[in-house]
């Protein structure tokens, strides 16, 4: 799914990795490095996970904004997942944004976050 705007010149795209999103899941942190707003959260998938789908939770100083699912049927390394911040989410300098999974399983099974983010 692209941006429901026009990637400008003042979004940025911040990353971070988890290695395990199955069974024994570890959130991943970004720190927002300015004023801004959050526009939209993704997840690739590092291997395979099995028996049943994963759901990545993105809060902001542990208030939840907006969830995706990395879906178990078919899954394999390097498939994306996405989603679009629903509402506006705007974000302070040193806000910690957390990408935490749950529900799947699989061991150590690695996953690569990015969250768009634009100026505000």
């Amino acid at each position: 799914m692209s941006l429901p705007n026009v990637h400008t010149l003042d979004t940025t795209d911040l990353t971070s990795y988890t290695p395990s999103c199955g069974a024994a899941p570890v959130p991943a942190y970004i720190r927002a490095p300015f004023r801004s707003r959050l526009l939209k959260a993704t997840g690739i998938l590092g291997g395979a996970i099995t028996t049943a789908n994963a759901t990545i939770t993105v809060t902001v100083n542990g208030t939840s904004v907006a969830s995706f699912t990395a879906t178990q049927s078919g899954s394999a390394a390097g498939q994306l997942f996405s989603v679009v911040v629903p509402s506006p989410t705007y974000l302070n300098e040193d806000d910690v944004i957390a990408l935490t999974p749950s529900g799947a399983s699989g061991a150590s099974v690695p996953m690569f976050f990015s969250v768009a983010v634009r100026a505000a």
